[in-house]
């Protein structure tokens, strides 16, 4: 297989996207995360640096818990700004996220379910419309050594809002992010969480939710650090970066796998194939994961490929309707001999076979149960490149596993395999 082609876009218009995670506007130099190319940070918040713990005036509803391992830091609902993250002897021990400093302090919850930070940003002047991205770093701070059964996994959302208003309580919500569980890891974690948002209007204000969407209980227990709010002259990321492509025979057909990184605002999946590399068709349709920031996996089956190239791309659409291309890669299918392939396995109600062949053929199918007996027997002429068959003396069978058998005019086997009737 080969690469033959680059990414291309279409134009689209702003639109609310998601990675994955007062003061005058200035710009910054933080560990802010990436979150668009040459962006500028308006805001940031790394929790200054010290040693022991202090409090936090954007921590909204939890108790401060002071002091080294008091009582209370052993029940839900606490935290500290404190420069190290195992405030417990069975947490990780991990300095903050913020390389740069020297005791630099994070945002340590013995969680609960609740909003736990809220933050007002604010500039002399205004937040013209356009891209803009908000993120933070989480970690979660249990171990595998912690005495939980099962774990309580911390699950981070946050709310993005502006108002037109210098003051006020006149809000508007931009972007409300539900996060996903932050898993248990052997060793500290940071995990990268945020993503772009549009202004679709000139605002004076923004202000910045983060809730744990976890009960109090066993686990839940988490460490935040480095949130920053960015500008993004130059837009926003690609809605769907694609790791990998490929496409490879199978049987009659060619299996077409892809992966992606990221996902934003990603609808779904169109595979496209051609013969010729510049004229193309639309061959099966896969619906996305909306918005991710885990590796996701994905397949489709083109059952009717022609003898010798083909050539297959994705073609990825956002919910907005706009979209992108993914790379383009080949595969050759070659046609030595009868090519067979099972469409469904398990089957329920009739068992589709597809064929690609190089001369017209005549076939012989058999289908016995697992102690040999023959329970159903067709025969089929296939023609010259891709046949569709359809098995259909198999419905009232019991449920169970049987054995397809495929001959050709010779007698030669040319497919067997063991199928399961549901």
């Amino acid at each position: 297989m080969q690469e033959i082609s680059t990414l291309k876009r279409s134009w689209k218009p702003l639109a609310f996207s998601i990675i994955g995670l007062v003061m005058s506007v200035s710009a910054l130099t933080t560990t802010a995360q990436t979150l668009c190319p040459n962006q500028v940070t308006l805001w940031s918040e790394n929790f200054g640096t010290g040693t022991g713990s202090t409090t936090s005036a954007d921590v909204t509803t939890l108790v401060y818990a002071p002091g080294n391992f008091p009582t209370t830091w052993l029940n839900d609902g606490f935290y500290r700004v404190t420069n190290g993250t195992q405030q417990r002897g069975d947490w990780h021990a991990s300095a903050d996220h913020t390389p740069s400093d020297v005791d630099g302090r994070a945002l340590v919850i013995n969680g609960v379910a609740e909003t736990f930070y809220t933050k007002e940003i604010s500039s002399n002047s205004v937040y013209n419309p356009g891209i803009y991205g908000f993120g933070f770093y989480l970690m979660n701070v249990n171990t595998n050594n912690y005495p939980c059964s099962p774990y309580l996994l911390p699950t981070i959302s946050y709310v993005i809002e502006y108002s037109t208003a210098p003051s006020g309580n006149s809000w508007v919500t931009l972007q409300s992010v539900s996060g996903t569980p932050a898993p248990i890891t052997n060793a500290p974690v940071w995990l990268s969480m945020g993503g772009t948002f549009s202004l679709p209007v000139a605002a004076q204000r923004f202000r910045i939710t983060l809730s744990d969407g976890t009960s109090d209980g066993c686990g839940n227990d988490f460490a935040i650090d480095d949130l920053s709010l960015v500008q993004c002259d130059d837009g926003g990321p690609m809605p769907v970066e694609f790791l990998k492509l490929s496409a490879t025979q199978k049987g009659s057909g060619v299996s077409v796998n892809w992966s992606t990184a990221t996902e934003v605002n990603n609808a779904y999946f169109e595979v496209e194939r051609s013969t010729d590399g510049y004229n193309w068709t639309a061959i099966s349709r896969v619906n996305g994961s909306g918005n991710s920031n885990m590796i996701k996996n994905y397949n489709s089956y083109d059952s009717k490929p022609s003898a010798g190239y083909n050539f297959y791309r994705i073609k990825q659409v956002d919910i907005d309707g706009g979209f992108e291309y993914s790379s383009t890669v080949k595969v050759k299918i070659t046609i030595d001999k009868l090519g067979v392939n099972v469409l469904a396995n398990p089957f329920v109600n009739n068992i589709t076979v597809d064929f690609l062949s190089n001369t017209i053929e005549t076939v012989n199918i058999r289908l016995t149960d697992i102690s040999g007996k023959t329970v159903a027997i067709e025969r089929w002429q296939i023609a010259k490149g891709s046949t569709r068959k359809v098995f259909d003396k198999v419905g009232g069978l019991q449920r169970g596993m049987y054995i397809l058998t495929v001959t050709d005019k010779n007698g030669m086997v040319v497919y067997n395999n063991k199928l399961m009737k549901q």
